[in-house]
């Protein structure tokens, strides 16, 4: 058996920001899904895009409460993951000062989740126990469908108008 040795405060802090990246990006969801709540498919599309990132964000919450335990390091810097939150943040707001149409707003959160994809837990973390690994992995893998499902939206809308 092995020692569980922690991850360090600052790369604990790290996972920290990574759950606030994760509910901004639930919140922009939301706030699209009131935006465009008027067709009942789109506000639908939208719940369930910001459900999706509030179960990465507890991802985050459960590692930073278990203060890394399992996991060996982490591939992030605190500057790469607090500028991805500013980025983020800024988008929020840009869009809230600008709500783009429903079509935008796709083609917005397409580009907002390939973006993301290197920094869910699956990536950001090097896990030394294989069932943790695992769980991470397994719980990200609805990322690849989650993004097929947004462009799915998008293609049928451009094929209808």
């Amino acid at each position: 058996m092995h020692d569980d040795v922690k991850l360090s405060t600052s790369d604990v802090h790290i996972l920290n920001i990574c759950r606030k990246i994760e509910e901004t990006c639930a919140q922009l969801y939301h706030y699209f899904a009131r935006l465009h709540g008027d067709t009942p498919e789109a506000g639908a599309l939208w719940e369930k895009t910001a459900q999706e990132e509030e179960n990465h964000a507890e991802q985050f919450r459960l590692a930073y409460r278990l203060h890394g335990s399992g996991m060996e390091s982490l591939n992030l810097d605190i500057r790469k993951a607090d500028a991805l939150h500013g980025k983020i943040l800024a988008a929020y707001e840009a869009v809230q000062q600008t709500p783009p149409p429903f079509k935008e707003a796709l083609r917005f959160a397409i580009k907002l989740e390939q973006s993301m994809a290197d920094y869910h837990m699956a990536t950001v973390a090097n896990f030394r126990e294989k069932s943790l690994a695992r769980l991470f992995t397994s719980m990200m893998k609805c990322d690849n469908q989650h993004i097929g499902m947004l462009e799915q939206a998008l293609k049928e809308l451009e094929a209808a108008g």
